[in-house]
């Protein structure tokens, strides 16, 4: 996601530095190129892979209820039925980030593209200044889940508000400048063309979704637990982006500016967007629990998760050239009298942005040694994980998979792989290539007093995440 915005921002920004200098008869040629610099800065945080709670899993969420607590709401409620106090869960992020450029080549992937973008107007002899990248990434700071569970009778009721998926993704590109120059033919001679441009950009990108759920749980007889929970999930989306140009012609001699409020001509150079949606869906999951032994646990849990579509509207508006066709300039169509004239292109779409979550059955088998607890899960998926807007869809479709989880009492590993296949523009026909989604992770415990506990989560693969989980009971 890093590099395909950033990809998009130095190729919209190139192009409209560039784009207008070329002529398609081949006599315009750029002269000079300097790329100026990109800042990217992205927040995401993965509750979808762990929901509420500190405890590690070998799939994310935990189908196993031993230990669970509190945060069976967010997992199996079939592990609410065997509380035997009344909790309170709190998940926070701390702001970590780090500097994406100092482990990736992301420059020479740039230099890469911004010689592709203008090798067919650039002169033989141009020496490009390529942009200076300065790309971060991290997690998105601030509380992500809170569960509440007590206990009426022998009915555990409990309630979850929790943020499964937050990305913020900002770019900044400042800086980029061309120069080129280009002859027409004009009546019995030729007339020169000069032109001097620069370019800025920024994006905007968030996208979240909260979930909010009411769950009970309750022994039917001694060592069985069931229970059932139902979760409203609300999306927000929105996207702001502007690219603005600046720049001087000089038509045979003659210098015109764009973005000139002397000129009688509209001669704005850019483009700009924004767009906002929301939808909201409602989901379920069901589980069992059975305590067969004292050192033998059996669990299953089925959650249905929808697919959630969300509404608005993307506006673009493009202030162009009448002359640039498909990234070139017909220098045929340039007006002497008016040679940085622009036309204004308002598009308005109201396609809907689907997001896909997929539904899972899953089996825990969870059996204690001395002071060793471990859990083997088998998973089946169904549904998608991505997204879908206008022509694009991306995403991955699982299929199933299987984790362990190691609890040693104050330190906890949980490891899995899930098995599935890219998405492509035919989901479910099998024809995506097959991956496989490692996941790793690594929990320790700490007692701060009687009635509170700390548990800290560090998720190494597939995405670096440090979690901190209160737990209070009362």
């Amino acid at each position: 996601m890093r590099r395909h915005g950033g990809a998009v921002l130095l190729a919209a920004a190139v192009a409209t530095a560039a784009a207008p200098l070329h002529a398609d008869d081949g006599s315009g040629t750029l002269e000079s190129l300097e790329g100026g610099a990109l800042s990217s800065d992205t927040r995401i945080s993965v509750g979808f892979l762990y929901g509420a709670g500190g405890r590690p899993g070998g799939l994310g969420s935990r189908a196993s209820t031993v230990g669970a607590g509190v945060a069976a709401v967010a997992g199996n409620p079939a592990g609410l039925a065997f509380l035997t106090k009344n909790g309170f869960l709190l998940d926070v992020l701390p702001p970590i980030a780090a500097s994406v450029t100092e482990i990736a080549d992301l420059e020479g992937a740039a230099a890469t593209m911004l010689d592709e973008a203008v090798e067919d107007m650039a002169s033989r002899n141009l020496e490009p200044v390529y942009p200076a990248l300065d790309v971060s990434a991290g997690q998105q700071a601030g509380i992500i889940s809170g569960a509440l569970a007590v206990r009426i009778g022998s009915v555990v009721a409990a309630a979850a508000i929790e943020e499964p998926v937050s990305v913020k993704l900002d770019l900044v590109e400042t800086g980029i400048e061309a120069f080129a120059q280009a002859v027409k033919s004009e009546g019995d001679g030729d007339v020169d063309i000069e032109l001097r441009c620069f370019a800025d950009a920024a994006a905007e990108i968030a996208f979240e979704i909260e979930k909010t759920t009411l769950a009970l749980g309750s022994e039917i007889v001694p060592d069985v637990g069931v229970g059932l929970s139902v979760s409203r999930y609300h999306g927000r989306a929105s996207a702001s982006a502007v690219l603005r140009a600046d720049g001087i012609v000089s038509y045979g001699g003659q210098e015109h500016a764009f973005n000139d409020p002397s000129d009688p001509w509209d001669n704005d150079l850019g483009l700009s967007g924004r767009g906002a949606y929301q939808g909201e869906a409602i989901g379920w999951s069901g589980g069992a629990s059975w305590r067969a032994r004292d050192w033998l646990t059996v669990d299953v849990v089925y959650a249905s998760v929808p697919v959630l579509s969300m509404n608005g509207t993307l506006t673009t508006v493009e202030n162009t050239l009448p002359a640039a066709d498909d990234g070139g300039l017909e220098l045929d169509e340039v007006n002497a009298a008016e040679p940085t004239l622009t036309e204004r292109t308002e598009t308005v779409e109201h396609d809907p942005l689907i997001v896909h979550m997929p539904s899972y059955t899953g089996l825990a088998v969870s059996m204690r040694a001395w002071r060793v607890v471990a859990t083997l899960e088998y998973r089946r998926y169904s549904g998608l994980l991505g997204f879908e807007f206008q022509d694009e869809r991306e995403g991955i479709e699982p299929t199933d998979g299987a984790g362990v989880e190691a609890d040693f009492g104050g330190l906890r590993l949980g490891a899995g792989v899930i098995r599935g296949r890219l998405w492509n523009d035919s989901p479910g026909d099998g024809q995506g290539d097959g991956v496989l989604i490692p996941l790793a992770n690594m929990g320790f415990q700490f007692e701060l007093g009687e009635s509170m506990t700390m548990d800290l989560l560090l998720v190494a693969v597939p995405l670096q995440v440090l979690k901190l989980s209160f737990d209070y009971s009362f």
